[in-house]
């Protein structure tokens, strides 16, 4: 079980890796185009109530980043800070492969094996938030967590599922179908709840780091390493620089008051 100060110092190390990867990222975001969609531009305009060619640049350039900063943050959680700090064994291709009966099609949900004090190891199916999975998904999870149980459940008889942030009250139905709990509408699913539990938020970081505490050792972590690595200059220089880019490209459009501008904008984006 790792201490507190080994939490936060292993998560700040992550974080410091991520945080350039991330500006890696924008630095190749920034020397390409990005592409823009013109039939949705005049709609951003009307719907976020853009004055100015500025405004809508930043829009979406932080809705571009944005997108990779999601998908990116649940890859450091899920690939680094869980089993480099935690102790966790992500189940990759090759781990599955060469542990048998981990290579097993109904594994292909289970992300982590959590050890636990008696040597053995919980199931760990990792979620970002209440919307990560939809009916059919919450429908196959519980058809092969059901198959684990059947048939290697002397072994595996644990399974979390792990939502990383928010609280069990903002979850979707879908997270109480896939343990096999129907709500209105009959579903063929089995009753899977004595083996399986949902952990949401603190709960899930408490479970994980056996502290109900941890989830404040893991955000001091990240906010440390942004402390030290002061990151706010440098970007901003980048983000101007890209502001700057696409201003020259369209700015003789978009600064125009002119309906016609978005056809003009139509055909130099489509020619």
């Amino acid at each position: 079980m790792a201490s507190k100060n080994e939490i936060i110092t292993g998560v700040k190390e992550l974080t410091d890796w991520w945080i350039v990867q991330r500006k890696k990222k924008l630095e190749n975001t920034l020397s390409d185009t990005m592409s823009m969609n013109p039939f949705l531009v005049p709609f951003l305009y009307e719907y976020h109530n853009l004055k100015n060619l500025g405004e809508f640049v930043d829009l979406i350039l932080s809705s571009h980043l944005m997108i990779g900063h999601n998908t990116g943050f649940g890859k450091l959680v899920d690939e680094k800070i869980l089993p480099q700090v935690f102790g966790t064994t992500k189940l990759d291709r090759k781990f599955r492969l060469e542990n048998p009966p981990l290579e097993n099609s109904s594994f292909n949900e289970i992300d982590h094996l959590v050890p636990r004090d008696d040597g053995k190891f919980d199931l760990l199916s990792l979620k970002a938030g209440r919307w990560t999975i939809q009916l059919s998904m919450a429908i196959q999870l519980n058809r092969s967590f059901a198959d684990i149980l059947k048939f290697y459940g002397a072994t595996y008889n644990n399974i979390v599922v792990g939502v990383y942030y928010g609280d069990k009250a903002g979850l979707t139905d879908k997270y109480e179908i896939l343990r096999g709990i129907n709500r209105g509408a009959k579903h063929h699913v089995e009753d899977l709840k004595k083996n399986v539990n949902v952990l949401t938020g603190n709960d899930f970081w408490s479970w994980l780091g056996k502290d109900e505490n941890t989830q404040s050792y893991v955000l001091e972590g990240i906010t440390t390493s942004l402390q030290e690595l002061n990151i706010r200059k440098k970007n901003q220089n980048l983000l101007n620089k890209y502001k700057e880019h696409v201003l020259s490209k369209f700015k003789n459009i978009l600064d125009k008051e002119d309906p016609s501008k978005w056809q003009d904008l139509l055909r130099k984006i489509n020619s």
